[in-house]
C-alpha cells in the first residue's frame, strides 16, 4: 500500500512538472475591448528625454523615434470626458492620463501617431479592470484631478491635472490652454504595449477633432521616481508639440496584435 502511494505521488509530481514545462498556464488572450468616449477635452504634450532612458523602458520590438541620438520624444496625454462607456455599459464621467514614447509605426501607414505605453492611469474602475485583463498595468486612480477653468472657448483657460497617492509615479501638469470648437479633421492614435498576453494595440479613432494651442509644464512629485529618472529631472516642458483638443465622440478598440 505504501509503495502504491509513493508511486502515485511521483506520478502526480511528474505530471505537474510536465504541465509547467509545456506552458499550459500561459495567460489567455481576453476578448477584445471596446470603449466609447463622449464630450471630451484633451491635452497633448511631446517633450524630449534622454534616449537611453526611453530605450530602457521600450522593448526591442519597438523603435523609439530618436534612437541613436541623445534625446528622444516622449508624449503625455490627458483627457477628461463626460462619458466613458466600457463594452457597451452605461457611460460615466472619467479622466485618463497616458505617458509613453513616440515610436516608429510597427505597422507602416497606420495611425497618425504611434506611441509605446509606459504608464496608464484612469478614474474609471471598469476600464482599468478590463485593461489589466490584457496584462496592461492600468492604474485605477480616484486621486486623479482634472481641473479646467473657466471652461470658456476661445479664451485662455487654466488647466491643472494632478495625480496623488496611491498613483505612482505622481505628477502635476499645469499651464494654459485655449479651447476651440473649430473642426480640424479626424485623428487616429495607436498606443502599444508588450504584456504576457502578447503585443497589445490600443487604437483610438476620433472622427472630428478641434485642435488648439497650449502652454504646459509637467512637474514630477518624487525626484527618485521612475518618471523623474526617465526625463532626468523633475520638470518637463513640451517644445515638440503642445495642443489642447476637444471632441464630441471617440472610439477605442483594444486587441492583441496579430
Amino acid at each position: 500500500m505504501t509503495a502504491r502511494i509513493v508511486q502515485s505521488t511521483w506520478f502526480l509530481f511528474a505530471l505537474a512538472l510536465l504541465a509547467a514545462g509545456s506552458g499550459v498556464a500561459a495567460p489567455k488572450a481576453p476578448a477584445g475591448l471596446e470603449v466609447d468616449f463622449t464630450d471630451c477635452v484633451e491635452s497633448i504634450g511631446v517633450g524630449l528625454a534622454p534616449t537611453a532612458g526611453v530605450v530602457a523602458l521600450t522593448p526591442a520590438a519597438f523603435v523609439p523615434i530618436g534612437a541613436g541620438t541623445p534625446l528622444a520624444p516622449i508624449v503625455m496625454r490627458t483627457a477628461d470626458c463626460a462619458g466613458i462607456a466600457v463594452d457597451g455599459h452605461a457611460p460615466k464621467p472619467g479622466s485618463i492620463v497616458q505617458i509613453g514614447a513616440v515610436i516608429v509605426p510597427p505597422q507602416i501607414g497606420q495611425g497618425d501617431i504611434n506611441n509605446y505605453t509606459f504608464w496608464y492611469y484612469t478614474t474609471d474602475p471598469k476600464l482599468a479592470h478590463r485593461l489589466r485583463e490584457f496584462g496592461i498595468d492600468a492604474q485605477h486612480v480616484e486621486t486623479l484631478d482634472y481641473d479646467l477653468e473657466p471652461q470658456m472657448v476661445g479664451l485662455p483657460n487654466d488647466l491643472t491635472v494632478t495625480l496623488r497617492r496611491p498613483g505612482d509615479p505622481r505628477f502635476s501638469l499645469h499651464g494654459t490652454v485655449v479651447p476651440s470648437e473649430t473642426p480640424s479633421g479626424s485623428f487616429e492614435a495607436l498606443w502599444w504595449i508588450g504584456t504576457p498576453v502578447g503585443t497589445i494595440r490600443m487604437d483610438t479613432v476620433v472622427p472630428v477633432i478641434a485642435i488648439s494651442s497650449a502652454d504646459l509644464l509637467l512637474t514630477v512629485s518624487d525626484p527618485n521616481s521612475a518618471l523623474a529618472k526617465l526625463i532626468g529631472t523633475t520638470r518637463l516642458a513640451f517644445p515638440i508639440i503642445q495642443q489642447f483638443n476637444m471632441f464630441a465622440t471617440a472610439h477605442m478598440s483594444v486587441r492583441v496584435a496579430p
